[in-house]
């Protein structure tokens, strides 16, 4: 892969919404074709399961095969909440016990403590216990007890985690959204629906933020799929990589860098022409301030 040269810091923000985690394999697909690699990745549930892979250097097309071959039951069975660990089990089975400290780029889950009532930045240990931790939706998966906090879905208080890219040091900020139909209400007084839109309020609250933090929002429509259920997944990463093949010129501008094909996805040799061109200028520019001063 080609890195992009630049003096500014950009992130990448994975935000929550279970299965539909797949439309992220695909930004990612988008973002591998078109040379672009992040500093740092900030992730909250699926979207922390997702950076993991990410910053332990897989690419897109090893989370897909990793992510069509998964069985569910393997991760959550039964009608009880289960142990968070297995979601960690999974994880170090593909990634080994990898320390976020050892990753290759800066890496941040984000869960919620619920002795506290507080999020929780977890941005040092084992990789598959900081996934463990943010994936533990309540009634699905009992709390991850971990240096005496009671450790929960992130998604509770902070579902696009791209606020804590800015506070750790981040420039610019690109957010994947896969849960942008939130908060939409309810004609029905039935206790279900009435539950289950009150939660989409919730959760819209909690991307609030997130949001407000982010540079450029990819967005794909997954309100046909269900965050439960891994149908449809091929369709999901279809749509998460054309979405992000959209922003890819917008991108590239954070980079400090315009697109001129068609596509807007420019090949290795002209990304290396127009870096070249990029960093001339700005040499010019320092020395012309020099000179003034």
């Amino acid at each position: 892969m080609f890195k992009l040269h630049k003096s500014s810091k950009v992130a990448l923000c994975l935000g929550g919404g279970g299965a539909r985690g797949f439309a992220h394999i695909g930004a990612l697909k988008a973002f591998e074709e078109a040379g672009i690699k992040f500093d740092m990745v900030s992730g909250t549930s699926v979207g922390a399961l997702v950076g993991a892979f990410y910053a332990a250097g897989f690419k897109s097309g090893d989370m897909e095969a990793f992510g069509a071959a998964i069985n569910p039951k393997e991760i959550h069975s039964g009608f009880r909440p289960n142990d968070p660990k297995k979601v960690g089990e999974v994880i170090k089975k593909h990634l080994g016990e990898l320390k976020i400290e050892n990753l290759g780029i800066k890496y941040y889950a984000v869960a919620t403590d619920l002795r506290s009532a507080r999020e929780v930045i977890i941005d040092k240990g084992y990789l598959h216990e900081a996934v463990s931790a943010s994936c533990a939706v309540p009634m699905f998966f009992r709390p991850l007890v971990m240096g005496g906090r009671h450790l929960a879905d992130g998604g509770l208080l902070n579902n696009i985690p791209a606020d804590i890219c800015r506070m750790m040091g981040a420039d610019f900020v690109v957010t994947v959204d896969i849960n942008s139909q939130r908060g939409t209400g309810t004609d029905s007084l039935g206790v279900i629906d009435v539950v289950k839109t009150a939660l989409s309020i919730a959760l819209a609250n909690a991307s609030t933020q997130g949001l407000i933090n982010s540079d450029i929002i990819i967005a794909p429509d997954l309100s046909a799929f269900s965050a439960r259920k891994k149908t449809g997944h091929g369709e999901m990463m279809r749509l998460g990589y054309e979405a992000a093949k959209e922003k890819i010129g917008a991108i590239y501008e954070l980079f400090g860098i315009k697109a001129k094909t068609g596509d807007d996805v420019m090949s290795e040799k002209e990304l290396k022409k127009a870096e070249k061109r990029r960093i001339k200028e700005e040499d010019k520019a320092k020395k012309r301030r020099g000179r003034s001063e």
